[in-house]
Formats: C-alpha cells, sequence, structure tokens
C-alpha cells in the first residue's frame, strides 16, 4: 500500500476539520461559508478517492499473499474514521450514526479491502485497539482545543463589537448634545430677532408721528 499516500490524505484529513468548524460556525452565524463550503467539497473527494485506492492496493497486497498488513489494514481504518467524522460535521450522516462517530462509538461499519475478507475494528488485537482508542481520544482533545479556539474568537469578536457599539453610543450622546446646544441658541436667536423686530415696528411708529408734525408746521407755514 501506498504509505505516502496515506500519510498524505491523513494530513488532508487533519487540516480539513479546522476548516469544517469554521463552517459550520459561520453557518449558525448565517453568514457566507460557500468559500469553506468548496475547499472541504473539494477535499472530501480527494479523500474517497484516495480511500478507494489504498483499499484497491490492500487488497492487491492480500491477493498476492502478503500477510503483514495488519498496520496498513489500522491506518486505513483510522483514515477511514476520520473521513466519516468530517461527514457527520457536515451533516451528512444520520444523526444517530453522526453521533456514534463523533462520540468514537461507531463499530458496526467495516472497512472493506477484498470481496472475500472484511476488516473492522472487532477485529483488532487489544493492544492496537487500545492505539486506536488512544489516537481517538488525541483527536477530541484536538476537536476541543479547536472548539476553544473558535468561541474565544467569537468572544473576541463579542468584546469588538460591544467597543464598536460603547463608540457609537458615546457619539450618538455627543450629537444629542450638540443638538440641544444648537436648539437653545435658535431659541436665543429668535427671541434677540423678535425683540429687534418690536423695537423696529415701535420706533418705525414713533417716525412716522414725527414725519406728520413737521409736515403739519410745514403746511401751517405755508398758509399763514
Amino acid at each position: 500500500m501506498d504509505t505516502k499516500l496515506a500519510t498524505r490524505l491523513e494530513i488532508l484529513a487533519d487540516n480539513s476539520l479546522p476548516t469544517v468548524y469554521e463552517r459550520n460556525r459561520l453557518k449558525q452565524l448565517k453568514l457566507n461559508y460557500d468559500k469553506y463550503e468548496t475547499t472541504i467539497q473539494k477535499n472530501l473527494t480527494q479523500l474517497r478517492d484516495g480511500l478507494k485506492t489504498l483499499e484497491h492496493q490492500l487488497a492487491e497486497e492480500e491477493e498476492s499473499g502478503v500477510t503483514d498488513t495488519r498496520t496498513h489494514e489500522d491506518k486505513l481504518i483510522q483514515l477511514q474514521v476520520k473521513v466519516d467524522k468530517l461527514e457527520a460535521l457536515l451533516g451528512n450522516s444520520d444523526d444517530e450514526r453522526a453521533r456514534d462517530i463523533l462520540l468514537g462509538n461507531r463499530r458496526g461499519k467495516s472497512v472493506k479491502f477484498n470481496p472475500a475478507q472484511e476488516v473492522s475494528p472487532s477485529d483488532l488485537e487489544n493492544g492496537q485497539i487500545l492505539q486506536l482508542q488512544q489516537r481517538l481520544i488525541e483527536e477530541q482533545d484536538d476537536n476541543l482545543d479547536d472548539l476553544s479556539d473558535a468561541i474565544r474568537r467569537q468572544r473576541e469578536l463579542g468584546l469588538m463589537i460591544g467597543d464598536e457599539l460603547e463608540t457609537h453610543v458615546q457619539l450618538l450622546d455627543e450629537t444629542g448634545e450638540m443638538v440641544d446646544r444648537t436648539d437653545a441658541r435658535l431659541k436665543r436667536a429668535k427671541k434677540k430677532l423678535d425683540y429687534v423686530g418690536r423695537k423696529v415696528k415701535d420706533n418705525r411708529s414713533i417716525c412716522i408721528v414725527i414725519v406728520l408734525i413737521f409736515i403739519f408746521f410745514i403746511l401751517l407755514g405755508l398758509f399763514r
């Protein structure tokens, strides 16, 4: 079996896991996650094709009489578990099966290498089962770390949004104060204009009286 291909697929599966978490986070926030979805589907296609290739290679090894294939079988089983986990996180599995996969309780599905032989986790020796369980526990720990990082990023984002809202509130308060001051100035200016208008009206009446008196004296002088 091509161990280099198996290693590349394992790395691809590990690198795809944080992308799936980020995709699910954006989906829950109802944000655009198309870029992540495209990348994940592309990776899953490569993983499925790679698994088929490795299964075919392992079947050929067994048909050719190679007896020491246990390590390759274990590696292929672990890789299949990772792919199943990615699909479960994406919602490609039914709820019960996805829950079993994510909790590491899935035992029903076996990895088929050829029509004559199937290898399932129950066929492994105790030491290998313990190693597989330890690997799954480590993966779950890594997943918890990724989840913790995602929660931390959300918390930081929430704090940033809170600071931004506080800044906007302060700006609104300052704007309200400026509007109040401007309104007070306009009211004072209006009062002054009203006062000037009344003065002008009073002065105009006085001017008219003076002009009339002046005209009266002129007429009086003309007719004397």
